[in-house]
Formats: C-alpha cells, structure tokens, sequence
C-alpha cells in the first residue's frame, strides 16, 4: 500500500485573527495523537502487506532468454541413441578418471546438513564403489552444480525437477533414480493455494490478485503454474495477475495460511512434508488446483563417469533402503526407495513446460 503524500505547511501563517492563547496545547495534543495512531497504522500495513517486489517482470524476460538456449544438447555432447541424453565417449580416454567419489545433493541445500543426513547413502556409495565418497562443497547455485558436473568435479548429484532438463543439455547430466514409495513410483503435483477464507474457486478467479511463486528454477513454484495460468486460463503475468517470488516452498505455503498473499504455487510433496512436520495446518489453506504429475528430484551421474564406477554408483541406489537411515530425515513423504527413470518419457511434460514458457510472453 503507497503511503499518502505528507502534506507540507503553508510558507507563510495566513491573516487571520490571533489564536487563544490555550489553543496550542489542545493542538500539540491532537497532533500527538494522529502521530500515535498513524504510526500504528503504518505498523499494522507493514507487518501484514505483501512485500513490494522488485521489477518480477524483468528477471521473468531475462529468465526466459537464457532458458531458450537451453533446449537442446550443447555442442560437443553426442545422442546416437536418441534417448535425449549425452552418450559416453567414444573414445576411452575421455572418461573422468576418479579416484575418490564427489557426491551431493541439490547445489542450493546447505552442505553440511546435507552431508549429515546422507552419510549413510555415502557409506553404500563407497562400499559400492570401492572408492572413497566425499561430499561437495564451494556450490551454493545451480549454476555452479551443472559446472561441476560438466568440468567432473562431482560424480553423483541431484537436480530439482525443473532443473534436470537445462542439466542434461548444458553439462551433460545423465538422470539415474528418483526417490520413490514401496511400490517404485515417484511423482508429485503442482497445487495452487489459497487462504482457507479466500472466495477463490479457480485459478480463473485470481485475475488482478498477487500470487506467490517460489522462485523461475522451480518447476512446480514458477515454470509450471506461469504456463498453466496462460494455456488454461488465458492469463498472463502482470497483465492479468501480479506475482512475486518467495523463495522457498514451505515459506510460500506458510504465507499462504497467513494471507499474506491471495494464492500460492506449491510442490504438493513439499506441502505434505510441511504440514506433516506441523508448520501449518491443512484447515488454514485450500487446494483449488492440481496439475498433472511430474517426477521429483533426480540422481545422476556426468555422461563420461567410467563404466565400473557408473555400475557402481547403479548398485548403491538400487541396493540402499531409506528407512532406519540418515537419509530418512530428508524424506518424510513415504519415500523407501530408489526408483530407475527414464529421462525421454518421465520428463517430457517438464520439457514441454520449458519449452512453453520460451514462448509464455510472445503475445504480451
């Protein structure tokens, strides 16, 4: 909300008779209390208005050009099998040489929790190996894990779903495994929410409303709900809604409950972990939209890993069970396994999305 333009005094008192002589106290008094009670306003507005983003509308131009390049295998990566991901060399010589196993999770989770919770997926990793595992640190973006996987400084990692395609084309990431139930089936939604009390029935219904997304690099918090809005409901960002980004999934879901913000575009496995973990509760929001399913984040190896380490690597998350582990304190949404993928089939709704939103503000 834009705070009213103060009014300023007048230069010069104007001809008029002069004032009793106790009417300035009762002045001074009035003035006071409009102090107190606007200050009071202006705390109420700030602590319960969204934030005033920063030009979305720009980062979003900005985000769609590079996204663009990223649509198809950079030079120098190989696909005679056409299964859309880099082949290994031809050429022996060009395969890593490892001596020592780098692993990690998503670049942007903090390392040393991360290692904390996955040391005993590094402890299979090793025996599987037979190499030692250490964990990667000095990456903090998902532009400097993709590097690493293509200069090979790292030998196992994951990307987040909306970041497995630009990994597989500009690095040459090879996606393995998902984590999956008891049943090997991995997959998640992307959910809109609102208020519990919002009139909002449909994502129809949030033209002129600001929506939370998570962050561009996201699939179910930025890329999928901007091409959804505009294919299914005709809407596009800042001419039919205003939108911001939170940063963080559960930080979104939790605005959401508060009504900091009229909806919000979550992964609904993340939602389910939030309010397992009892950080919000369900009667405070209301799903009023699903999407189709995508798969979650993905483990995988650089294409040019050796042979006997990539067989390895295989036999670590086939062979590894979440339960009773260190890793289970990452997943608490009924994940107990490790399920093989396949990139051309599992990920092309996620490539179609990308591909969409190369093209979301061609008609803006």
């Amino acid at each position: 909300m834009s705070e009213p333009a103060e009014q300023q005094p007048p230069t010069q008192a104007p001809a008029t008779l002069p004032a009793r002589a106790s009417s300035w106290k009762y002045t001074i008094a009035f003035v006071a209390l409009l102090l107190v009670g606007a200050g009071g306003w202006y705390a109420y507005v700030y602590s319960t208005a969204m934030p005033v983003p920063p030009d979305e509308l720009h980062a979003l131009k900005a985000y769609i050009t590079n996204l663009a390049k990223t649509q198809a295998l950079a030079d120098g990566y190989a696909d005679a099998d056409a299964d859309l991901v880099a082949d290994p060399p031809a050429d022996p010589a060009k395969f890593l040489k490892v001596d020592e196993v780098v692993f990690s999770v998503v670049g942007t989770d903090d390392p040393e929790a991360a290692k904390e919770n996955w040391k005993d997926f590094m402890a299979a990793l090793e025996k599987a190996t037979g190499k030692k595992v250490t964990y990667l640190t000095g990456v903090s973006t998902v532009l400097e894990q993709a590097r690493a996987v293509a200069e090979g400084r790292v030998h196992v990692t994951a990307f987040n779903t909306g970041q497995v395609s630009a990994a597989v084309n500009t690095a040459g990431f090879v996606p393995l495994f998902c984590p999956a139930d008891a049943d090997g089936k991995y997959a998640y939604q992307m959910e809109v929410l609102v208020p519990a009390g919002s009139p909002v029935q449909s994502p129809a219904d949030l033209r002129g409303k600001a929506v939370g997304l998570v962050a561009l690099s996201s699939n179910s918090g930025g890329k999928a709900p901007l091409v959804i809005f505009r294919d299914k409901f005709q809407m596009l960002p800042g001419r039919d809604y205003k939108f911001s980004f939170i940063g963080d999934h559960v930080r979104a879901v939790k605005d959401v409950a508060a009504g900091r913000y009229d909806a919000v575009c979550v992964a609904n496995d993340l939602l389910a972990r939030t309010v397992a973990a009892g950080e919000v509760k369900p009667e405070q929001f209301r799903s009023v939209y699903k999407s189709d399913s995508f798969p979650p984040l993905c483990f995988g190896v650089p294409h040019n890993l050796p042979p006997d380490v990539l067989a390895g690597v295989k036999a670590a998350f086939t062979g590894f069970a979440v339960p009773n582990t260190s890793v289970a304190k990452a997943f608490k949404g009924g994940q107990v396994k490790f399920a093989p993928v396949n990139y051309k089939t599992d990920w092309q709704l996620s490539r179609e999305v990308d591909d969409s939103l190369t093209h979301l503000l061609d008609a803006k």
